[in-house]
């Protein structure tokens, strides 16, 4: 049965690239505003004929919020190389098998590459990096899509939600702040790989 399911398994390599639009939440997020953020990365597609889809991606992803404190401004910014593992379940549409809508969802893992604060007052910017950080997030994502097949390949763009577990913040005073964010991607999915 293993062996079948590999025989007949489609393998895909692809590119996506996104918007953020993330903020905290937690105990401690003293009412963020959310920020836009670039994300981007590559993920490989492991499928067996219409069954569901198994999905690991590696992305950079940056992720951001801010706060106004009368005059000044607090923008709180962090970057991560970010590892999902997302089960896919795709849907076949009767009338046009060129459109392939999809639910997915799965556990992630993060490793934060930086981690800045920036303080703004009339005008003029100071940015110091943030030494207390916790150096991993994880957590799951949620969401939705649709690919359009243009012969071997696909391009397709997607929705998700992702919620962080992990506070941020690893200080003697144990801020509870958690990432959450918002994600628009755009993916282009290359010919089978086998």
């Amino acid at each position: 049965m293993l062996f079948q399911f590999s025989v007949n398994a489609q393998i895909r390599f692809g590119l996506k690239s996104g918007l953020n639009i993330s903020n905290f939440y937690g105990d401690d997020d003293r009412d963020l505003d959310s920020k836009l953020g670039f994300v981007g990365g590559f993920f490989i597609t492991y499928q067996s004929e219409n069954l569901f889809v198994l999905q690991p991606e590696v992305s950079y992803s940056t992720k951001s919020a801010t706060v106004k404190i009368e005059n000044i401004n607090f923008t709180l910014a962090y970057d991560y190389i970010e590892i999902p593992i997302l089960l896919k379940f795709p849907f076949n549409l009767a009338d046009n098998q060129s459109i392939k809508p999809v639910l997915f969802a799965g556990p992630f893992v993060a490793l934060n590459t930086k981690a800045k604060i920036t303080v703004t007052v009339n005008g003029e910017s100071e940015q110091k990096d943030i030494p207390s950080v916790t150096p991993r997030d994880f957590g799951f994502q949620l969401g939705g899509g649709v690919g359009f097949n243009l012969g071997k390949y696909e391009l397709g763009l997607d929705i998700r939600y992702t919620l962080g577990l992990a506070s941020v913040d690893k200080s003697t005073n144990s801020f509870d702040i958690k990432n959450r964010v918002i994600n628009l991607n755009l993916y282009f999915c290359f010919a089978n790989m086998k």
